[in-house]
């Protein structure tokens, strides 16, 4: 059934960004229903359960989704339809090192696919993907930029690279359904997946622009690939 909250679907969501956004619309959005996304489901149950005391009147629950599984997307997007009828933000988050071009390349593809139908049942669907500034070809190849040689994993950068054009082409076939995709840099942030980092900043400052972007409204951006500070070269 239809509802009227405004629902969004992060992947990846129990831990490092995609448990900062989580954190930072439950406290900042009232009438939106967070789907915190989770290979794990008893994880995602325990994350869920340290928002909902500062969630004011936004909702969260855990949904299992495995990125790298087609049964698990597609359990998980007939769920949301059966309970929603419509998805109206969905956010490709998760991604990691292990098995790096599947995870951060081929799986938002397909969970894009997956609940690009539910998407298309809002009046205001929002795609965003998680790259990277890494990701950037153009500041790989540029010697005065701060990403000139600091790709220490090539197949990590690629595959950022790589989801910035899955990005752009979603970008294009679904412009004229109104929606708005945008690829999202967090920036080096202390987390997971870099081992806490000390020379990383505050996770929380990751999540700032996905939900900023998150909640804009019918006029937002469309097919950009930004960070915090700055719109960047592809």
């Amino acid at each position: 059934m239809a509802t009227a909250r405004t629902v969004v679907l992060i992947t990846g969501a129990n831990q490092g960004l995609g448990f900062e956004c989580v954190r930072k619309l439950c406290a900042e959005q009232p009438g939106y229903h967070i789907l915190m996304g989770a290979r794990d489901l008893a994880k995602g149950e325990a994350a869920v359960k340290t928002v909902t005391d500062f969630a004011g009147d936004a909702s969260v629950e855990v949904v299992e989704i495995d990125v790298t599984s087609d049964p698990s997307i597609e359990k998980a997007a007939k769920f949301v339809e059966n309970k929603f009828g419509k998805l109206d933000v969905l956010f490709n988050n998760a991604g990691e090192f292990q098995e790096v071009l599947d995870i951060n390349t081929v799986s938002p593809a397909c969970v894009t696919m997956a609940f690009a139908p539910l998407l298309q049942k809002s009046d205001n669907p929002r795609l965003l993907f998680m790259s990277s500034g890494l990701g950037s070809i153009t500041l790989t190849l540029m010697p005065i930029s701060l990403w000139y040689g600091m790709a220490p994993v090539p197949t990590y950068a690629a595959s950022k690279a790589a989801v910035n054009m899955v990005g752009a082409f979603f970008a294009q076939k679904y412009t004229k359904d109104g929606f708005r995709i945008n690829m999202i840099d967090p920036g080096h942030r202390q987390t997971a997946l870099n081992g806490f980092n000390p020379k990383g900043g505050k996770a929380s400052e990751g999540a700032l622009e996905a939900c900023r972007i998150i909640t804009q409204g019918k006029n937002g951006q469309h097919g950009t690939f930004t960070s915090l500070e700055s719109i960047l070269p592809w």
